[in-house]
C-alpha cells in the first residue's frame, strides 16, 4: 500500500483527538474500520504510528516524524487543491496567502494590501517560524511576515528567500500609575514580575541576559497571548515585554528601555520564483505598515505625556 495524502489526515486526526474512538467518530467511520487501517498505515511506514494504553493514544518517536512532515504537506495539499480550482474557474483575483507568527504587524499588513483591483490576502497564524517557512516552501504560503528576538536569524527553507523589514527595541508595557518614568533602566523594573508573548524564539533566553547584565535575575517570565498579558498588566499582576508597535488600551502605557537591551526584528519571506512586482508590492507594504505603527505607538506616547503634565500641579 503507499501512503497517501487521506492517510496522513487519519493520523493527524488520531493524534489530534487522542483516541481511536474519537477520531473514528469524527472521520465517521468505525472503529474496527479505522484500527485496520491504522494497521495498514504501520505496515507501510515500517512501524507503528502510535502506542495504544490506559489514557488512549500517543505518538511513537515514528509518528512524531510523520505528524511533523503531515503538518507541512497538507496545507500544500489543500492550497495546490485550491489554486486548481482557482485556476479552472478562471477566476480573475487569486487570494495572496499570507502567514504570521510573532510580529503585531501582520493586521496592519493585510489592511495596506487591501485596495481595488489587487489579490484579496488571507492571514494565517502558525505557532513558529520554521514551521511557516517550511509550509511556504512547499507552497502553503506565498509570503510569511515573521517576528523574531533580534539576536536570531530566521530559519533556511529550501526555496524560501528572508528580507528584514527591521529591528526596533522592546518596550515594557506597565500601568499607568506605574511610578517609574517614561524612560527607564532595565535594573528600575528588577521587583516586577514578567509576561511575555509566548514561542518568541529566543527572546526568554535573550530577556534573562540582559537582567543578568543589569545586575539582577528576574523570576522567570509568564508566557500568554497579548490579550491576557494585557490584562494582567491592568490588574498589577506584572509588567509585559511587548513589540514597540501601535496604541495601547486605555490604562497601560509604553516604556522605553535605556540602551535599547533587547530589540525585535519582523522579517518578510517570499518564494524564490514569486513575481517581481509581488516581492516589490509586499516588501514596500511591510516596511510601510512598520512605520504606521512605530508613528501610531509614537503618538500615543506623546498624548499620555500632555495628559499627565495637564493633570501634574504646579510646584
Amino acid at each position: 500500500m503507499d501512503l497517501e495524502v487521506r492517510h496522513l489526515r487519519t493520523l493527524t486526526t488520531v493524534a489530534s483527538l487522542g483516541s481511536i474512538t474519537k477520531a473514528a467518530a469524527a472521520l465517521g467511520i468505525a472503529q474496527p474500520a479505522l484500527s485496520a487501517q491504522l494497521s495498514r498505515i504501520d505496515r507501510t511506514l515500517g512501524g507503528p504510528a502510535f502506542v495504544r494504553d490506559h489514557r488512549g493514544v500517543r505518538p511513537t518517536p515514528l509518528g512524531l516524524l510523520v505528524l511533523d512532515r503531515a503538518r507541512t504537506l497538507l496545507p500544500a495539499m489543500d492550497a495546490l487543491v485550491q489554486d486548481a480550482r482557482r485556476l479552472a474557474c478562471d477566476d480573475a483575483a487569486p487570494t495572496l496567502r499570507l502567514a504570521t507568527t510573532g510580529t503585531a504587524l501582520a493586521a496592519t499588513l493585510v489592511h495596506r494590501l487591501s485596495h481595488p483591483g489587487a489579490a484579496p490576502a488571507t492571514l494565517r497564524c502558525v505557532p513558529d517560524t520554521a514551521r511557516a517557512a517550511a509550509e511556504l516552501a512547499a507552497g502553503a504560503h506565498d509570503a510569511v511576515l515573521a517576528g523574531m528576538c533580534g539576536d536570531a536569524l530566521p530559519p533556511a527553507a529550501p526555496g524560501a528567500q528572508w528580507r528584514l523589514v527591521g529591528t526596533d527595541a522592546v518596550h515594557v508595557v506597565v500601568r499607568a500609575d506605574h511610578p517609574c518614568g517614561d524612560d527607564v533602566e532595565l535594573a528600575e523594573l528588577a521587583d516586577e514580575r514578567w509576561v511575555k508573548a509566548a514561542g518568541d524564539s529566543c527572546f526568554g533566553e535573550c530577556f534573562l541576559r540582559a537582567c543578568s547584565r543589569a545586575g539582577f535575575a528576574p523570576p522567570a517570565p509568564s508566557e500568554c497571548d497579548r490579550t491576557a498579558g494585557l490584562e494582567l498588566v491592568r490588574a498589577g499582576a506584572a509588567v509585559a515585554l511587548a513589540q514597540p508597535y501601535g496604541a495601547l488600551p486605555d490604562g497601560l502605557r509604553a516604556v522605553a528601555l535605556r540602551g535599547a537591551p533587547l530589540t525585535w526584528s519582523t522579517w518578510l519571506a517570499m518564494r524564490a520564483d514569486a513575481p517581481d512586482e509581488l516581492r516589490t508590492r509586499l516588501v514596500a507594504a511591510a516596511r510601510d505598515a512598520r512605520r504606521e505603527q512605530l508613528a501610531a505607538a509614537d503618538g500615543c506616547r506623546l498624548r499620555a505625556r500632555g495628559a499627565d503634565r495637564a493633570v501634574r500641579p504646579a510646584i
